[in-house]
Formats: structure tokens, sequence, C-alpha cells
């Protein structure tokens, strides 16, 4: 079995804080000035949805996410873990280490906090205040569990816009500011069909845009016969 782990982009759906949202403008239409057919211009923010952040988002010497290694975009040994989290609730480095046996075998982990039910009831609310991994949380990710490619949650950012100074410092530990190997962040992952026990391989497919530190990905996960 297979699911779509990123969500649909909509017109209608907002952003982090004072971040760009999508815009469609039809460039050519079937039957108007003698068109055969549909076309659009798309006008994307590219930490818009769902979306992958390369190393060059908070790393000027990082590479940007085209750059990188085509294994970094698969996984076949993925780990979700259900961390429930609410309102600018951060997930802590204990939360994590209560895991670090099935960690220790993981090559990209999935953070499952539940925020993302609020994506459909108040998507404004879910654009504001959604969850965070802490700091201390990021640090222990590159220091401890070296194997992982990235890590994916069910909310905005990595960063709560509600603690956005951890959330800096966050993204710098993730994405190599101190010299680590980076390990990338996957944003607005639609997780809540996923049965964790039958996930058995994701592929992340990013648009690779040269010249952008980051972009907007596909999700695909292969689920284990249940």
């Amino acid at each position: 079995m297979y699911l779509r782990l990123s969500h649909d982009l909509n017109v209608r759906d907002h952003a982090f804080p004072g971040a760009p949202t999508l815009k469609l403008m039809p460039f050519e239409v079937i039957g108007e000035n003698g068109s055969s057919c549909n076309t659009y211009r798309v006008e994307l923010f590219n930490h818009y949805g769902t979306h992958m952040d390369g190393p060059n988002h908070f790393d000027a010497k990082g590479k940007q996410l085209w750059q990188m290694p085509l294994e970094t975009f698969f996984s076949d040994r993925p780990l979700l873990l259900d961390i429930p989290k609410g309102e600018g609730e951060a997930v802590l480095p204990e939360e994590l280490l209560a895991h670090d046996e099935a960690l220790q075998k993981a090559d990209m982990l999935f953070i499952r906090s539940g925020f993302e039910v609020v994506r459909r009831q108040d998507n404004l609310r879910y654009s504001q205040r959604g969850p965070s991994v802490s700091a201390a949380a990021a640090q222990l990710i590159v220091a401890r569990w070296q194997n992982l490619k990235a890590v994916g949650m069910d909310w905005i950012s990595l960063s709560s816009p509600m603690n956005l100074q951890d959330g800096i410092r966050a993204h710098q530990f993730m994405l190599g500011c101190g010299g680590n190997k980076p390990v990338l962040i996957i944003e607005d992952v639609a997780l809540a069909r996923v049965d964790a026990a039958r996930l058995e391989q994701v592929l992340c497919i990013p648009l690779f845009i040269e010249g952008i530190d980051s972009a907007p990905v596909t999700i695909l996960a292969k689920l284990k016969d249940g």
C-alpha cells in the first residue's frame, strides 16, 4: 500500500507568519483569444506547504537542496514516533531518548504530534501557534543519531512562531551551521493516516530548482501489507 504524505497545495491555506502564500494565474484558457489549451502561471514560495529545508536555508556555506545526493531523499528505515504536542509545546530531548534504540536503526524520523488536525479545523491557528522541536532536541539529534538523513513533522515548521529564537537555534543545529553533518528538515507533513508499525519506505521528491535553498516536496510512503 502507498500513501502520499505531502499535503495538496491550496491557495486557501496560510503560510508561516509573514511568508507569502500560493497564487495561481491563468495564462491560457481554452476558447479565449484563440487558445486551444489551459496553462497557468504558478507563484509559489519555496517554504509553502509540505517542503524540505536544505542546509543553505540557515548556513550560508551549506548546500542548496538541489545539490544534495539523491540518496538523501530515500529512506528504507523510516521511523514514525507519536509525541503528542499542542500549541507552542516543544519536543524535548528526553522524549526522543525514550526511543533511542529505534532511532539508532532509523535513517529518517517523522514526529507525529497530532497537531495536524488543527490544519483542517483552523488553518490560521495551525500556521501561527504550532509546536516545535526544541533547540536542545535538535542538538541531540545531530550529535547522537548521525544515521538520520532528515526529520519530518506534522506541523508547519521546526520552529514555533511562538518561540522564534529557540527555533532559529534548532534550525542552525539541524542544518549544519556548527560544522556537523546536516539533517534535513521536512515541514508540514501529512502523517495522520500512517500506521507506524507498517511504515516500510519513504521517498521525498523535491522540486530540483537551481539557485534556491529549499523546495516544496512530494512524499510517498510504502506500507507493509497488513
